[in-house]
């Protein structure tokens, strides 16, 4: 059976990464070897690792299989400067789960977000796919696009949409829709020549499944492509999924909430919410935390 390394960054919500840990590897734990767990460089007080590497240890993983890795830098969402990321190691891995692609040994590595429930095999769905696509998992993040406001494009689609829609009629949807970030902060970045993939393409880092070698290849070796886990457009990844489709590198789009719920405990059904309210992360812990004592055996 294939073997996968999964890579998640940690800010936080120890209890909702551990569920969101347990429930993969119920799930998908066949195909899961070496899980890189990146805490940032700065923590909530109630942030502990010791509850997360005890789960962990129950559940089979053990310290041979669980990688902590705490970076130099506290990036947040600073803009990214690319000389630095290639010169600067310390730099480059504070950047999102960069640490975990450059150590694996694997041909693709998961990544994931830590507020994550997984109710299906997803890993079993995304290594049935072309195993040559630099990148599986849901693709776009539709629900802010012009185009897809307009029914021209969606993330099932946009393979069939890269080379079809004109400069002239993507430009024409954006200003349809002054109210969206692509219109307010990025219309222009949209080239002229090729404007797919869109500043809202990517492919969502709550849960994708990575081809390390073709990453390696473009990012680091010819340095042709902006790192993954770098801010450049509008959001993690999106730089990079434009860049790695510019080099001609296939992707595919899977329906993953068929296999998981992203934010399962959050009351706004996001993960960022609770990191600017006290009292919504805490009623978000308490809630992974009563699932795990009910749903996981914690």
């Amino acid at each position: 059976m294939t073997k996968i390394d999964v890579c998640l960054n940690v800010y936080g919500k120890p209890q909702q990464t551990l569920v969101t840990l347990l429930s993969l590897l119920r799930h998908s734990g066949a195909h899961v070897d070496r899980i890189y767990l990146i805490e940032e460089a700065r923590q909530p007080e109630d942030y502990r690792f010791e509850p997360i590497a005890e789960g962990l240890e129950a559940a089979g993983v053990g310290a041979d299989r669980l990688v902590r890795f705490r970076p130099r830098h506290h990036l947040w969402t600073e803009p990214t400067r690319l000389r630095r990321y290639h010169r600067d190691q310390d730099y480059a891995e504070s950047l999102r789960y960069e640490y975990g692609i450059r150590q694996t040994d694997k041909r693709h590595i998961l990544l994931i977000h830590n507020d994550v429930l997984f109710q299906g095999d997803v890993v079993g769905a995304m290594l049935a796919e072309d195993p040559d696509c630099f990148g599986v998992g849901e693709v776009g993040q539709c629900w802010n696009c012009p185009l897809h406001y307009d029914g021209l494009c969606s993330g099932e689609h946009l393979h069939e949409r890269l080379g079809a829609l004109r400069y002239r009629e993507v430009m024409a949807s954006v200003r349809r829709h002054p109210e969206t970030r692509t219109y307010q902060a990025r219309r222009w970045r949209i080239h002229p020549l090729r404007p797919l993939p869109m500043p809202e393409c990517r492919i969502n880092e709550w849960c994708m499944l990575v081809h390390v070698e073709l990453y390696r290849e473009e990012v680091l070796a010819r340095r042709a492509v902006p790192p993954l886990g770098g801010y450049f457009c509008l959001d993690i990844g999106d730089a990079w999924f434009r860049g790695m489709v510019g080099q001609g590198h296939r992707f595919k789009h899977i329906p993953i909430r068929d296999y998981l719920t992203h934010a399962f405990f959050s009351e706004a059904g996001n993960g960022h919410t609770a990191l600017f309210s006290a009292d919504v992360y805490a009623r978000e812990e308490a809630r992974a935390k009563a699932y795990l004592a009910g749903e996981l055996g914690g």
